[in-house]
């Protein structure tokens, strides 16, 4: 049966090239360029689907929406708009519509929507919330991404783990879960891992009863149970000791828990959101994370990119954050512009806010460029990574060295075809790949590229390490 499609949009151009890769002979598609001339379209007729951008010449694209579902509540909407904030993505799913797209539009998701929908792999709708402004800034792809992953999830009551370097906003990102979840209204707590003493990790999260222990002189309540009905975000919980993981394991497989030195049974109904800047699965091999525990926390994994993967949004950032200490007085000329592009940002956000707010301070000029930055720039932090990443190399080199001294140093069968060269090699090259292509997430062409070796060349060697599928991706 022939699908009804209608394409609402002000761009003509851009209808047409919808048009061109929608159409076949299971489709008929009708194209308008404003709100008006669409309900006079919908009143009369019904759709299959409705694509509708956001920002029309005569209204908003989603008061559009509201008001159609008011008449029928199950049509199919995919929205598409240039305004692509975690603001615009999250409304869009909490009016039921099927999917919500970004521009520019990627004619491959758009196209890969619209069989979803015809197929019926309905995308979870949301409950309506408040207009609550996040200040989570960015237009990359790998942000629209991070933003529609908050939208699907948020009415979920998933375990989610946040992944991503220090200073790219996983905290933020937590609190937009909770913020638009149906757990909004109750508490939002926080706790840092790396930053409490070992041996009060227990006690902080599961509270204890008087008497517990020397200086417990009454009881106290837990994270837990201060966040109950809300949510628990564990923050850097990498370095969550390993007796306490097992605590932990059993409060996300049963609900319930003791106090220190406590037998009361205590239910507890908390949303856990987890976040690291380490490698969990690294931490498992050297068994200093439990897997089973891991299983249960990365239900849901929504992972940060760097600052430095994401140039096109660092002029938003900074311009947000001289909105905020400078009331817009101040403004970054065009090489300030291409020095932040290029800086490689080892703090990521955090490092970028610290420079902004002290050139506000510090700076008298309107106009701010390249040199103010360079000059108020956390050089310390900037040299370190750069020491850092030598430090590597010549850490790397008198390993190598220490290797062959105590090689060298032990018998050697003269007779025997050791191929020391071809063996050397392999032994460095093959976890090099491995640890490239994994960083990559399986990516060659950029693997390759990390390398300085040709993609071929790469597959090549793929095969000859024999190295897992999984990181056998293109």
């Amino acid at each position: 049966m022939e699908k009804n499609i209608l394409i609402i949009d002000d761009d003509f151009s851009l209808r047409q090239v919808m048009r061109r890769a929608l159409s076949n002979s299971k489709t008929h598609l009708v194209e308008v360029g404003s709100i008006s001339e669409a309900w006079v379209l919908i009143e009369k007729e019904s759709f299959d689907l409705i694509i509708c951008d956001v920002v029309l010449p005569d209204g908003d694209g989603l008061e559009l929406v509201k008001k159609v579902k008011k008449k029928n509540s199950k049509q199919p909407f995919i929205i598409i708009s240039a305004k692509s904030n975690l603001l615009t993505a999250i409304h869009a799913n909490q009016l039921d519509v099927f999917e919500y797209l970004p521009k520019p539009l990627d004619l491959n998701d758009l196209t890969i929507s619209v069989n979803k929908c015809f197929k019926k792999e309905k995308i979870v709708s949301q409950s309506l919330v408040d207009d609550q402004k996040l200040p989570m800034i960015g237009t990359s792809s790998a942000m629209q991404q991070v933003y529609k992953d908050i939208a699907r999830i948020t009415k979920t009551n998933h375990t989610v783990l946040i992944t991503g370097e220090s200073g790219t906003g996983k905290e933020l990102v937590a609190r937009a879960i909770h913020s638009f979840s149906s757990r909004s209204s109750y508490p939002f707590v926080v706790i840092n891992m790396a930053s409490l003493p070992k041996d009060l990790i227990e006690s902080e999260l599961f509270g204890y009863e008087k008497g517990a222990f020397t200086g417990a002189e009454k009881r106290s309540i837990g994270y837990f149970e201060k966040a109950n009905s809300g949510t628990l975000f564990l923050d850097e919980i990498g370095d969550m000791p390993i007796e306490i993981q097992a605590r932990l394991l059993r409060v996300l497989q049963f609900g319930e828990f003791s106090r220190v030195g406590g037998r009361d049974v205590i239910g507890t109904d908390v949303r856990i959101i987890s976040a690291t800047n380490k490698s969990l699965v690294d931490l498992i091999d050297q068994r200093m994370f439990r897997e089973d525990l891991f299983y249960r926390l990365n239900v849901i994994n929504i992972n940060l990119p760097p600052l430095r993967e994401r140039d096109n949004d660092i002029v938003d950032l900074s311009n947000h954050f001289i909105s905020i200490y400078s009331d817009n007085l101040k403004k970054i000329d065009e090489s300030g512009q291409k020095f932040l592009k290029k800086y490689e940002w080892p703090g990521n956000i955090r490092e970028l806010e610290n420079l902004i707010k002290r050139v506000c301070a510090l700076v008298n000029e309107k106009i701010i460029n390249h040199s103010q930055l360079e000059e108020h720039i956390d050089k310390k932090r900037g040299e370190d990574f750069k020491n850092n990443f030598h430090n590597t190399g010549e850490n790397l080199s008198n390993s190598i060295k220490t290797f062959f001294e105590n090689f060298f140093n032990s018998p050697i069968d003269e007779k025997s075809e050791l191929n020391l060269h071809e063996k050397f090699i392999t032994e460095i090259e093959k976890p090099l790949i491995m640890k490239t292509l994994k960083y990559y997430n399986g990516n060659q062409i950029k693997s390759a590229k990390l390398l300085g070796i040709n993609r071929n060349t790469l597959r090549t060697k793929i095969l000859k390490y024999n190295i897992p599928g999984k990181f056998g991706k293109k």
